[in-house]
């Protein structure tokens, strides 16, 4: 869960884009609530990435293909696609917000919820916040564990039931292939004179 919320006065302040957030990428370890044995995704992430590019690279992290409403929920509030009104709650435009302006600092917390009927919750902490590596084409993935649950299976209850012996099928190499498509070199490589 998102740590308790901010008062005016920091909001103001965390949405103030840091300087350094251009060249610097969150490391981040996003986990499926609730899925037994774990399910989990280390990614690292362009800190000025905006939340609807973050997004993006979650659906590909965890084999999810858009279907269905997704909502951030932050200490700065919650946000998602002003496409996707579900009436429910007042979401601010996930395209105004980065990574850093809403989870700023390591061990900074949020959470990125998708399928509002299934509720795949995913639990987001900032693991480190690095400097990018020159020639490096972020977001990538560091490591996970265990494929995904199936699109519309039912929950993760009916995960943990019926797939819980689905083994351990997850590869880091054919994620970052699938990646690939939103990924950009934040310090071009330094070309040897």
């Amino acid at each position: 869960m998102p740590e308790e919320p901010v008062t005016f006065d920091e909001l103001e302040q965390l949405l103030l884009r840091p300087e350094d957030a251009v060249t610097t990428v969150h490391r981040v370890k996003v986990s499926l609530y609730g899925a037994k044995p774990p399910v989990w995704r280390r990614l690292e992430i362009p800190s000025a990435m905006p939340l609807s590019l973050v997004h993006a690279a979650l659906q590909v992290a965890f084999d999810w293909h858009g279907y269905h409403l997704h909502a951030f929920e932050t200490v700065c509030g919650e946000f998602g696609s002003p496409d996707q009104d579900d009436d429910w709650a007042e979401r601010q435009d996930e395209t105004t917000a980065t990574l850093a302006q809403v989870a700023g600092a390591e061990r900074a917390k949020a959470v990125y919820s998708y399928d509002f009927g299934d509720d795949w919750r995913h639990d987001i902490v900032v693991e480190k916040i690095v400097p990018a590596e020159p020639g490096v084409a972020y977001p990538r993935c560091a490591g996970g564990r265990r494929d995904a649950p199936p699109e519309d299976c039912g929950g993760i209850w009916v995960f943990n039931e019926q797939f819980a012996d689905f083994g351990d099928l997850f590869n880091v190499g054919e994620l970052n292939e699938r990646l690939a498509g939103l990924a950009t070199v934040l310090i071009p490589a330094r070309v040897e004179s």
